[in-house]
């Protein structure tokens, strides 16, 4: 008995607490640490994303105006084979048909961070549920509109081009000098000729054939800006949502 009563269980009892204070602590701290990893992870991503979404909103501003320009154009060459109040010169003509045989050929979308967060396997750290989910909606969205963006290469490859090559003069629209559609750069010309253009287009754009290809590319456009549209008003929900979480 006497030797029960000589253990020194009060300080044994400290001694106990203490230790398992330590692990506690210990553990406590490694998980403030990876909670602390976990949070400069995701935002070093949220500010790679932010980046991307931004540059892609003003890409698709820039892919607005290049689309409501050609639009313009083609509105204007529908008008002045409907109404005769508008009269265009050959020179004009040229012009406006050289605006139709644009497209948009620069990806909208600037997506190295989106793709490395999804493919990369990374998405869970978003720990944001609803931003999350809208990340992983965003490249079946993007897909939806360089899809629609496809139809104007289709249309300039087999529509316009070889209409024109067959009824006009590839030569004429290649040799004025013209700038990208909607765009501020230096006009100039494809091919680099002495050349003065002998053709009168007025006579191709007055058919019937001519003018369901100006329909044709009106719509294309229209959906354009429509998808730039949507694209757009997302950019901008995602663009709020990433620096509500930074």
């Amino acid at each position: 008995m006497s030797q029960t009563q000589n253990i020194p269980w009060k300080r044994i009892s400290v001694e106990a607490v203490a230790i398992v204070a330590s692990i506690l602590l210990a553990f406590a701290i490694d998980a403030w640490w990876q909670e602390r990893i976990e949070d400069d992870r995701e935002r070093e991503i949220l500010i790679a994303l932010l980046d991307d979404f931004e540059k892609s909103k003003s890409s698709i501003e820039e892919g607005r105006d290049f689309h409501i320009a050609v639009q313009r154009s083609n509105k204007r060459l529908l008008e002045s084979v409907l109404s005769d109040d508008v009269t265009l010169s050959n020179l004009e003509v040229d012009r406006l048909i050289s605006d139709l045989t644009w497209w948009d050929s620069q990806p909208r979308f600037f997506t190295g961070a989106l793709n490395s967060l999804i493919y990369g396997g990374e998405l869970s750290v978003i720990r944001d549920d609803a931003l999350r989910q809208e990340l992983a909606d965003w490249p079946s969205e993007i897909q939806r509109t360089e899809s629609l963006r496809s139809q104007d290469y289709d249309f300039f490859l087999n529509v316009i081009l070889p209409y024109l090559r067959q009824n006009g003069s590839l030569l004429d629209i290649s040799t004025i000098a013209t700038a990208k559609p909607g765009s501020s750069d230096e006009e100039s010309t494809l091919i680099d000729l002495d050349f003065v253009g002998k053709s009168d287009h007025s006579v191709m754009i007055s058919t019937p054939e001519f003018q369901n290809i100006l329909v044709q590319k009106y719509w294309i456009q229209d959906d354009m800006l429509l998808a730039f549209e949507r694209a757009e008003s997302l950019l901008n929900e995602t663009i709020s949502h990433i620096e509500s979480r930074l």
